[in-house]
């Protein structure tokens, strides 16, 4: 299925190279550019349903002028875009906190970019994912592996996300959200758990517990659960 792109960039030469750069990681990603507010607006506005957002911070080159974050702010209000990624552009390094902290920026770029680092991030936006992005409880964005991510705990109005090393509280989704967009290898076990099965030691089904590898931890499963039939 092709994959569609809004790219806000004032200079016609960077964006017509970046454009072609995409292209040449894959033809199946379509690029929408603008190079104004006003044209991104009007674009918006049409039928179409973008899957990331490649955003100029500053247009015109000039420093002061934050148009990308605006654009950004604008489109993250609209419902359907709540989570769809962004990727800043920018030769100014100084605006990506901003950008990382109050945007849900899922990565940047950093003028001169090369093509090799272009494709390392459209490969994490469109092929499969090992990365969850999450707002956490202290308003921090971050990018965190699904690789480490052993369990998943509901606790009232936040999830624990715990890894071997942290855990990180967030109010981002639900658990009945969340297991619809991890992938293959995480479980709901209960009402209030979701497990990553490489962490796994055992299933014990008689004490109604999963025994996990790291620390020796016990999460609790239901009495109704069963494995996957493609786990068994």
């Amino acid at each position: 299925m092709k994959k569609n792109i809004l790219l806000l960039e004032d200079d016609a030469i960077q964006a017509k190279a970046l454009k072609q750069m995409i292209n040449n990681y894959s033809a199946n990603i379509e690029v929408y550019y603008v190079m104004n507010l006003e044209q991104a607006d009007n674009l918006l506005k049409k039928e179409i349903i973008f899957n990331a957002f490649f955003l100029d911070i500053s247009l015109d080159n000039n420093n002061a002028d934050h148009a990308g974050l605006s654009l950004a702010r604008q489109i993250r209000s609209v419902t359907r875009y709540q989570h769809t990624p962004f990727v800043f552009i920018t030769a100014f390094p100084e605006h990506i906190y901003s950008a990382v902290n109050q945007l849900h920026c899922f990565a940047y770029l950093v003028k001169p970019y090369s093509e090799k680092e272009l494709h390392k991030q459209l490969a994490c936006l469109f092929e499969p994912k090992h990365t969850i992005l999450l707002k956490t409880s202290e308003n921090i964005h971050i990018r965190l592996s699904l690789d480490a991510l052993q369990y998943v705990n509901s606790n009232g109005r936040y999830l624990t996300y715990v890894t071997a090393s942290s855990k990180y509280h967030s109010r981002q989704y639900t658990l009945k959200k969340l297991i619809n967009i991890l992938p293959d290898g995480f479980i709901r076990c209960h009402r209030s758990y979701i497990i990553n099965q490489a962490f796994v030691k055992n299933f014990d089904f008689v004490n109604h517990f999963v025994h996990m590898i790291v620390n020796d931890e016990l999460i609790p499963i239901s009495r109704n659960f069963s494995l996957p039939l493609e786990n068994v």
